[in-house]
């Protein structure tokens, strides 16, 4: 994807609805990516050893959407989950220089989210075969230009161009999750800062 002023995309695994990725600028031209799950996610659960400048449980049951947003300006992860139209959101500050990757979605079984037949400007992750259990790694780019990842998850990233300076490579990439015994089939994962 080319630089430009915002940046609107289905994230598919294969053909399936993963979530919407943007890039916009908001009222005070103050650049964000955000990543938006449009499906109600059920037994949800966040990990993360950063700590939140707002408290909240670790795991609900009742089913929500979430939108996941990083702020270029202040450098600042907010994690959002809607619950019955309301709004609970956290906030993560990430140091800079980044020097690990921004979060991860790990996911028990891709196959069990919904199929699209018409995607709005697709950006499609090729599933590891043999699994259904897959981490999809969201990074940026490290002082040596890779992208950053764990260590227990082998995968290609691919990059979109954002106008932003200097984080203006976006990174996402798709692993097999071999260590995924949770129950649950949707977690968020915010690495503590190195």
């Amino acid at each position: 994807m080319t630089s430009q002023s915002s940046i609107k995309s289905h994230l598919l695994i294969q053909d399936k609805f993963l979530g919407a990725l943007l890039y916009l600028k908001d009222s005070k031209g103050r650049g964000y990516i955000k990543l938006s799950f449009m499906n109600k996610i059920g037994g949800f659960v966040k990990g993360t050893d950063i700590p939140t400048t707002m408290p909240v449980p670790v795991k609900l049951d009742e089913p929500m959407r979430l939108d996941v947003s990083y702020k270029f300006q202040d450098s600042l992860l907010e994690v959002k989950k809607i619950i019955k139209d309301k709004v609970e959101p956290e906030f993560y500050t990430i140091p800079l220089p980044v020097k690990d990757c921004l979060f991860i979605i790990k996911i028990k079984d891709w196959k069990l989210l919904d199929t699209v037949q018409n995607a709005d400007r697709p950006l499609v992750l090729t599933p590891p075969e043999g699994s259904a259990s897959v981490a999809i790694i969201f990074s940026f780019l490290g002082e040596n230009e890779l992208p950053f990842k764990p260590q227990e998850y082998d995968c290609h990233m691919g990059v979109i161009d954002v106008p932003e300076s200097p984080l203006n490579k976006f990174c996402i990439g798709i692993a097999k999750d071999s260590n995924n015994t949770s129950s649950n089939g949707f977690e968020l994962f915010i690495p503590f800062p190195k």
